[in-house]
């Protein structure tokens, strides 16, 4: 569809003909009611960042929602890349922020005022970061002219701009400090190549195949031509080089179209990857053809370390991976030792191998064989190195849905076996057990690079301790037992534990003697705050307060609701109920909420995420807000695919979500909270895909909302969300699964909303179109809108408070006037309705 069609449907009603009169059908932004606009208006969580000697904490206020007026620059779209030219910079940057708070924790006691870092007006900043001896902040900022990489001195607490020449931030705001802190490596621009965009002659676009499969999954933003190859490189283009504390510059290599780039711990040696041409019409850039070098601290070239094929040609699977070397990185815990992993199935993950990949390394000066460390029937995935010559390896199986981690006893140089830490389903949250306390490593006094810290020979590890009971965050303590032939992780033993009353969870460890946390508590009624708070004395200090605001949600309950599918499966979901509801004002119309996934276990999928101390805060693009608008709320409503042992869950994908949802229903009906015929489901992206498919095969529900979603699956012939088949090896199941091929099943009115230049993989905006166009052409009710500029997560305040007032107005006209909605009381479903009607 072209953008002129597309923009003919944006943000005007194009329904069934009971809309055309209504009289917001014009080409201008409406926003919703108060409740909903001050969802919208309110202030955003802060993140933080904690200095490495542990004095400092920058809190960082990030930035509200774009306008659109920014979306609507003049930007370029080349191999999944969105950026401005002339910037030379990302034009969607995902985290800016708007203001810089630094907070010395070495003097809380003397109530020191924490430090604001001042910035300009017209300065957006992101990726904000502590120089590794803690004596600066760093930040690029972001302006009208490009990008600029700044550093903040914390004792004459002063900025400056490092570079000269702008920075080259087309393939991400990047840089990293040197590890003695005397510099930065990034990559500036090169003028003469982002100036050399010239017109190409127009010729035919030309693709060809010679045989080799390359089954991808349907990307947009890719290359399409000479001359598209011939602006991505232009603009890619960049040198990479350290700048000095002075500002002084030194190359490294020649220009090209650097990836990444990292250093080794003794700051000798870099790892670069570069993209090398033939680019590929069918990935985005990440996966085209690629070069490994080795470079000196001064610039020079040692050697090419690898060299990687396209990654268009990878085989299907899920764990298959790209030929070659991958994980090429440097060993923390040493001065220069790189290490990588190697696929010994040659990627492909449907060859029944005893062993599918090695873990390898290969030390200064880069000269010899490289050395194997340990062999994985399972993919690797992870790979974390730890003090006291330890590493864990994290591998997967993703058929089964499983995953594990072993221990590595990293002393001897040679192909070991791992000790079984833990293996658990991908998606069982009951047995995570976090995250891993890391520090610097030390070497003869040198830091090194960030290694997991075994205190007292024990891992220290820190997560979100879901149960039955709902979420009780957890710091443990797991010991290490050597023996002569290996090693192993004891049960854990826990240093400390949230309270049941609030809902408190590890941000840092800053001390461990006495152990002292930086921990975020919230309760039901007050927002997350950050404490700084010593275990054995209990003593505490609050460094930072979230305004509490949102006053019409002042009242709302919040319940866990659990419940059983027909089958006898537990499922779950969270229901809100308006402030000052009582059971004696009988049952609310209700918005109920989901997203399907994927389990090989009836088990993990019935487990609760869920606590009842968490703060309601309202997202703009969730269900909860319209609890103030006097519906029920069901959110997070379970809807597990279960396929186990040989069966595949999506083999009776449409028979288990109506299964769960009629469960849903039943039970909000017999709590007396629901209006059986007051019912709405919605989601966005593939729970957009789940509304579809319950209007088809359900009379579940009178209405439905479907943002951002896939309809029609032969769309996306090799595979879609974690279905691995391609629509040639099971076309029945593409078919069944398809809304679209059955949209004259589809009597309830639905609300498709998309994103007109959604870039996500399979949701083109065509998918909603389509089904629109199906739809009205079999005579049903439904409503196509279309943000301009929006991808598939809409980030324009406008395009939000647009959404909302068309949720609003949806919900109000088909779930609080169902009789007027559709004609009569007693509605049939597939019958028009015949009465004028306009959104309240």
């Amino acid at each position: 569809m072209s953008r002129n069609s597309l923009l003919m449907y944006a943000l005007i009603a194009i329904c069934y003909p009971l809309f055309f009169s209504n009289p917001a059908m014009s080409n201008s932004y409406q926003v919703p009611s108060q409740a909903l606009q001050d969802v919208v208006e309110q202030t955003k969580n802060v993140s933080t960042r904690l200095s490495q000697d542990k004095q400092w904490l920058a809190v960082l206020t990030p930035r509200k929602h774009l306008s659109i007026d920014t979306l609507a620059q003049d930007e370029r779209k080349l191999a999944g890349l969105r950026v401005l030219p002339d910037l030379l910079i990302p034009s969607r940057v995902k985290y800016t922020y708007l203001s810089i708070v630094l907070i010395d924790l070495t003097q809380l006691k003397s109530a020191v005022k924490p430090v604001t870092i001042t910035l300009p007006r017209d300065m957006q900043v992101a990726n904000i970061s502590f120089s590794p001896d803690s004596q600066y902040l760093s930040y690029i900022g972001l302006t009208n002219h490009g990008a600029d990489l700044f550093i903040y001195d914390l004792v004459k607490q002063q900025s400056r701009k490092l570079n000269t020449d702008r920075l080259n931030a087309i393939l991400g705001l990047k840089y990293i400090w040197q590890n003695d802190s005397k510099g930065v490596f990034t990559n500036l621009a090169v003028e003469s190549m982002s100036q050399t965009l010239t017109q190409t002659a127009i010729a035919p676009n030309v693709s060809e195949t010679s045989g080799q499969k390359a089954p991808r999954r349907t990307y947009q933003d890719l290359l399409k031509n000479p001359q598209d190859e011939h602006e991505f490189s232009s603009l890619t283009t960049s040198q990479l080089s350290f700048i000095a504390l002075n500002g002084d510059v030194t190359p490294i290599g020649e220009p090209a179209i650097n990836i990444s780039y990292s250093l080794s711990p003794n700051d000798k040696y870099l790892v670069v990857k570069r993209i090398a041409a033939p680019f590929s019409y069918m990935v985005k850039y990440y996966d085209f053809t690629q070069s490994v070098e080795l470079f000196s601290r001064t610039g020079e070239k040692l050697q090419t370390l690898a060299q990687l094929e396209s990654s268009e040609y990878r085989p299907p699977g899920s764990d298959s991976v790209r030929k070659g070397p991958r994980m090429i990185h440097w060993r923390s815990d040493k001065p220069d030792t790189l290490a990588f992993v190697k696929a010994l199935d040659n990627g492909d993950s449907r060859i029944k191998i005893r062993y599918r990949d090695q873990l390898l390394q290969l030390s200064a000066p880069f000269t010899q064989k490289p050395t194997p460390l340990t062999k994985t029937p399972w993919r690797i995935n992870k790979v974390q190195w730890g003090e006291k010559q330890t590493a864990l390896i994290t591998e997967r199986q993703s058929d089964k849905k499983q995953m594990r981690v072993s221990l590595l006893d990293t002393s001897v140089q040679s192909d070991k076996s791992l000790s079984l830490w833990y293996q658990k389903a991908i998606r069982d949250t009951y047995n995570d057990p976090g995250n891993l306390y890391r520090q610097s490593a030390k070497l003869d006094g040198q830091s090194l690079g960030r290694v997991y810290k075994l205190d007292n020979n024990s891992l220290l590890h820190y997560g979100l301790g879901a149960s039955p009971k709902g979420y009780q965050p957890f710091l443990k303590s797991s010991a290490l037992t050597t023996s002569q032939k290996s090693h192993s992780i004891d049960k854990p033993v826990t240093l400390w534990q949230s309270s049941m009353q609030e809902l408190e969870r590890v941000k840092y460890i800053v001390k461990l003697e006495p152990l002292t946390l930086i921990i975020s508590r919230q309760s039901a009624d007050t927002p997350s705050h950050l404490v700084m708070l010593e275990v054995p004395s209990g003593n505490e200090q609050v460094l930072y307060k979230n305004p509490h605001k949102l006053e019409a949600y002042q009242g709302m309950s919040r319940q866990l609701v659990n419940y059983t599918r027909d089958d006898g499966l537990p499922l779950s979901g969270v229901l809100y109920l308006p402030a000052n509801y009582s059971s004696e004002d009988g049952p609310l119309p209700v918005l109920m909420w989901a997203y399907p996934r994927e389990y090989k276990n009836a088990e993990v999928a019935s487990q609760v995420n869920y606590s009842p101390n968490q703060y309601n805060q309202i997202s703009a693009k969730g269900p909860v807000a319209f609890a103030a608008k006097g519906y029920a709320i069901f959110d997070k409503v379970a809807m597990p695919i279960v396929g186990e042992g040989k069966d595949k869950p999506n083999d009776s994908f449409r028979h288990q979500l109506v299964a769960n949802a009629n469960a849903a229903i039943d039970t909000l009906v017999e709590m007396g909270v629901a209006d059986r015929e007051r019912v709405a489901i919605g989601g966005h992206s593939y729970g957009a895909f789940m509304v579809a498919n319950l209007l088809a095969h359900s009379d579940l529900f009178a209405a439905g909302i479907a943002r951002s979603g896939a309809y029609n699956r032969t769309l996306t012939p090799f595979g879609f969300q974690h279905e691995k088949r391609n629509f040639w090896e099971a076309p029945s199941l593409y078919q069944q699964m398809s809304p679209f091929t059955h949209a004259d099943k589809i009597d309830e009115p639905l609300l498709l909303m998309h994103g007109e230049m959604d870039s996500n993989s399979g949701t083109y905006p065509m998918q909603s179109a389509r089904l629109f166009k199906a739809i009205r052409g079999l005579g049903g009710q439904a409503r196509l809108v279309t943000f301009p500029y929006e991808s598939h997560s809409y980030k324009a305040k406008e395009s939000i408070m647009h959404m909302l007032w068309e949720q609003e107005g949806w919900l109000d006209l088909y779930l609080k006037n169902p009789t007027l909605s559709r004609g009569s009381a007693h509605f049939e479903p597939g019958q028009p309705d015949k009465t004028q009607v306009t959104f309240h």
